[in-house]
């Protein structure tokens, strides 16, 4: 077989794929609504959404190629980002940023009790994680008896209103680049990054190479809770306000989720990377932004959503069918499989 070249091997790339699908839904949106849909404003607001989804993306996608799973994080980010206005309106002669690691460190907690249920307790996380969401969301609107906080502090809110050099880049959206740039090194150039891969995709290999699984994905469930709620905090910081009803209606983790496998990042694990993940969320919100600038009914919306998300795991399967042949190994079927994050 002969060798692909540097430009082949990209242009079949999973991330390839997904900036042509997004340059062509744009050309579609130029041509019917072009006017509506392309201008400075609409571009900010975008790139806002992708500021805090983007992380999202790259806590789900890290702990999706360990073979790990949280559907919690989102209500983790809203949990916590209420206990962070009530610690700036209460204090208000300590600087933020003290509070803001306050409530990274609760999240860290947060994540340390998820882990313990999937890796010691061997819960199966999808439903495990999905429960104590309802739990951290259900603390939260006790604690705020259901109404939003709000934020007045100037130098916090600054943080979402702050632009690169007078441009219309907030500066979020390239602190979110930078984590995913940081990430992505991390995983394809340290050993615990290629760590993560083994874990994920053959844990008893892992095992017998010395490491331990478990205590991998439990500092991925760390991770992940604790980027969600600097995801949280960006979003608070654009809103003025943290609320039981933002984030979690907003789904972040099914767009990590969706993303992810769009991008390439295996459900069971083992295989993937942040740039394809990168790619994804940006697909998805600029369709999403777009079918909601131009006023498509909401049931079209979440119609686009759901087809994305069945779309990702057909290709998903696909994916993992062909890898699974390669290797000379024979599913055993839907019966046979392993959930993400439960031991093999």
């Amino acid at each position: 077989m002969p060798r692909l070249t540097r430009f082949q091997k990209i242009r079949q790339s999973r991330p390839f794929l997904l900036i042509a699908l997004t340059v062509l839904v744009l050309l579609i949106l130029l041509l019917n609504n072009g006017k509506e849909v392309f201008n400075g404003g609409n571009a900010t607001q975008l790139m806002n959404r992708l500021s805090y989804q983007g992380l999202f993306v790259t806590a789900m996608a890290c702990l999706l190629m360990s073979g790990g799973f949280d559907f919690s994080i989102a209500s983790q980010a809203a949990l916590c980002t209420i206990f962070f206005a009530d610690f700036v309106t209460f204090y208000p002669n300590v600087p933020w940023i003290v509070f803001a690691l306050v409530v990274m460190a609760m999240a860290a907690c947060m994540g340390l009790i998820n882990a313990f249920f999937s890796q010691v307790l061997n819960l199966m996380p999808f439903i495990c994680t999905i429960g104590m969401s309802s739990v951290w969301l259900g603390v939260a609107n006790w604690y705020s008896r259901g109404l939003a906080k709000a934020v007045n502090v100037q130098s916090f809110s600054a943080v979402a209103s702050s632009r690169l050099f007078n441009s219309p880049i907030p500066l979020t959206f390239v602190f979110m680049i930078l984590v995913i740039v940081l990430y992505s090194l991390l995983l394809k150039y340290t050993r615990f990054g290629r760590s993560v891969m083994v874990a994920g995709g053959n844990p008893t290999a892992a095992r017998l190479a010395g490491l331990d699984p478990r205590k991998i994905k439990t500092a991925l469930y760390v991770n992940a809770s604790v980027i969600a709620v600097i995801a949280g905090l960006i979003y608070t910081a654009q809103q003025r306000s943290a609320a039981t009803g933002g984030l979690p209606q907003a789904t972040p983790e099914m767009r990590g989720l969706t993303s992810s496998m769009l991008g390439g990042v295996s459900f069971m694990g083992g295989a993937g990377g942040l740039t394809g993940a990168f790619f994804g969320i940006i697909l998805i919100e600029t369709l999403a932004y777009s079918l909601t600038i131009m006023n498509l009914p909401a049931w079209f919306v979440l119609f686009v959503n759901g087809m994305l998300l069945v779309v990702a795991l057909t290709v998903d399967s696909v994916a993992t069918k062909t890898r699974m042949r390669r290797l000379g190994i024979r599913s055993s079927g839907a019966g046979g499989m392993v959930m993400p994050g439960m031991s093999r």
